[in-house]
């Protein structure tokens, strides 16, 4: 691969019809590898119509069969979900992995996933920060004693300790102010959605290293990615059918595959993803429509040798 940007795949991990053969996640994953792409990343809904898969655990069937790969979650909906298990079930699968993984977070969630757990939505904010700040201490101290609005912990340890030092890297999912905000002073990065222009992801990017030099942190380490939902081939218009279908089916029919997808040709692939390259985006994480290998060849040699 030419560029220098991270070019990973988000796992296809939402199935409108029958689920596919757990074998077929294997030789993606595989196939990921074994074609130089950089990460595996995984989606995260409680609730839906569709059959979805548990992130964390997609992406320790990943961590089995892999061995260079990195894993992510893109994003995982931390808001309503105990901080204490999380970091256990992240820092064992970042021992598991030899260090391999990285956590997109997010407020998201809709209202009735909140519920469903006793948590008012309105909590989100405060749970978020809260949860982030037990995760880290869990990960990094000895004798942890925390005495939160939510959670209180004390003299507590927690072992193995993430692979990762001094803990395992936190991306903020998102697109207001407040979620570039917190990327830029309280997590490792920030990692935009799949709507959006290269030059909303532009201005936005901007606006989280301002955050960052204005908090004393250097912007260069923090990380930047964007979600592109992608179908190369050379019939444009079954692409774009594709990528409509696959969308829709997720997110409802007011998804905009036009102007967010990413489809036809190696050629026409390419200069999409090399605007949000030039926009500031260090990884691309593209998400195919299925576990098809082919898709994933057709990447990694037609498209990817075309970036910068």
């Amino acid at each position: 691969m030419a560029t220098t940007a991270k070019i990973g795949l988000m796992i296809p991990g939402s199935y409108a019809g029958a689920m596919p053969a757990p074998s077929a996640f294997g030789e993606f994953f595989q196939s990921a590898e074994e074609l130089g792409f950089d990460a595996l990343w995984t989606i995260d809904r409680i609730f839906h119509d569709l059959n979805i898969l548990d992130p964390l655990t997609l992406l320790t069937h990943a961590a089995a069969i892999t061995s260079r790969v990195r894993l992510g979650t893109a994003v995982l909906l931390l808001a309503f979900r105990n901080p204490v298990l999380v970091a256990k079930t992240a820092a064992t699968l970042d021992y598991l992995s030899g260090g391999r993984l990285t956590l997109g977070v997010s407020l998201g969630g809709r209202e009735y996933e909140f519920a469903s757990q006793g948590i008012p939505i309105t909590q989100r904010v405060s749970r978020l920060r809260e949860n982030l700040t037990v995760m880290r201490k869990l990960w990094t101290e000895q004798n942890v004693t925390f005495d939160g609005r939510y959670y209180h912990l004390d003299q507590v340890n927690m072992e193995p300790k993430p692979v990762q030092k001094p803990g395992i890297p936190i991306l903020m999912g998102g697109s207001v102010d407040a979620v570039l905000k917190r990327s830029a002073e309280e997590a490792d990065g920030w990692i935009a959605g799949s709507r959006g222009t290269p030059e909303t992801f532009h201005a936005a990017w901007q606006k989280v290293q301002a955050y960052a030099r204005a908090a004393g942190k250097d912007p260069a380490t923090l990380e930047s990615g964007k979600l592109l939902y992608i179908d190369v081939g050379e019939d444009r218009v079954l692409c774009r059918d594709n990528l409509r279908a696959f969308t829709h089916a997720y997110y409802g029919s007011q998804y905009d595959v036009d102007a967010t997808g990413v489809f036809g040709s190696p050629k026409d692939c390419a200069a999409k993803i090399q605007d949000f390259i030039d926009a500031g985006a260090k990884s691309i994480v593209l998400a195919p429509t299925g576990l098809d290998v082919g898709q994933l060849t057709r990447l990694a040699k037609e498209v990817m040798p075309l970036l910068r």
